[in-house]
């Protein structure tokens, strides 16, 4: 089976269309694409859009599609999608398998031609940081010891945009903000998760404030659309604040990138604050995912050689 990997600084017309038709679960893959079009997601000159289809393919077959920027390292580098995470299609495991080990095989190529074109060097090199992988595709590449390191599982809550409450009053004394360069540093602090500063810089945000104008909540819109990095102070809780500042970020700041109908937001499997907000906001389970993990990249040339598929093995 030859997989060829197609190449695009752009996303092509049938990428848009093939990510539409596998909507919901196509979104990370799809907003962060979208998010090409915001001055904090631009294009670069090492943006790439990888996929396994030409133009001629109908959005109904196999395939995958990746958004891969080695220049955003060390933060997140590539979002994918495979066919396979859509559990309303039949998707063979063996092609889909093939498809990824040719997308590493690609990755492998460019982050050489990265590393030769770029004076700034690679914090990880021989991997690739990617987000929200799914974990049907997480498994595939754990079985094949293709994934260096990932973070705990995170629960994929889907929101409707019908659902979505409209914003509330806040009570006396608090007031609506967003998260400036001077909180970055107790944003930070208040994460497991190792953000860089000058991404969380530049991603939309919505704050709530003191009159004082101290921040005592917060949320993102994360590069992939999602609601993400979700805080209210201890001494604030049990006021609502968590839940009303996430409405304020989608309704305010995520409406450009929302014209399908859903919102999108990713919790670790032990945060049950922000489940219960989550739930709150009327969202739903509806798939697992890592929110970041490395795969190896390197190795990706090497692998289809030693894991053929049973068709390319056939004489």
């Amino acid at each position: 089976m030859e997989i060829t990997i197609q190449d695009n600084p752009t996303p092509p017309t049938e990428v848009h269309e093939a990510l539409a038709h596998h909507m919901p679960y196509s979104l990370p893959a799809s907003r962060r694409i979208q998010f090409m079009n915001t001055s904090a997601g631009r294009q670069t000159e090492h943006s790439h859009i990888l996929s396994t289809f030409a133009a001629s393919n109908s959005p109904e077959q196999e395939f995958l599609i990746a958004y891969l920027d080695f220049s955003r390292g060390p933060n997140t580098e590539m979002w994918l999608y495979s066919s396979l995470e859509n559990p309303t299609t039949a998707s063979s495991i063996t092609t889909c398998l093939a498809q990824l080990l040719a997308l590493l095989a690609r990755v492998a190529v460019l982050e050489q031609e990265y590393v030769n074109s770029s004076s700034a060097p690679r914090e990880n090199p021989g991997n690739v940081l990617i987000a929200s992988l799914h974990v049907k595709v997480w498994q595939l590449l754990k079985d094949r010891s293709l994934v260096a390191m990932q973070s705990p599982e995170h629960l994929k809550f889907l929101l409707g945009v019908g659902d979505l409450p409209v914003a509330r009053e806040l009570p006396g004394g608090l007031e609506w903000g967003v998260v400036g360069a001077e909180d970055i540093e107790l944003v930070l602090s208040r994460t497991a998760i190792p953000y860089k500063a000058e991404l969380m810089k530049a991603l939309p945000s919505v704050a709530i404030r003191t009159s004082a104008g101290v921040p005592v909540a917060w949320a993102f819109l994360g590069p992939d659309g999602s609601l993400k990095t979700l805080h209210c102070e201890k001494e604030y809780r049990g006021r609502g604040l968590a839940k009303a500042v996430s409405v304020k970020l989608l309704r305010d700041r995520a409406v450009d990138l929302v014209q399908d109908g859903w919102y999108h937001a990713d919790v670790a499997v032990e945060n049950l604050q922000s489940q219960g907000v989550c739930r709150s906001l009327k969202g739903t389970v509806e798939w697992s995912i890592y929110y970041y993990a490395k795969m190896k990249s390197w190795l990706g040339q090497f692998v289809a050689f030693y894991f053929p598929t049973p068709e390319a093995s056939q004489p």
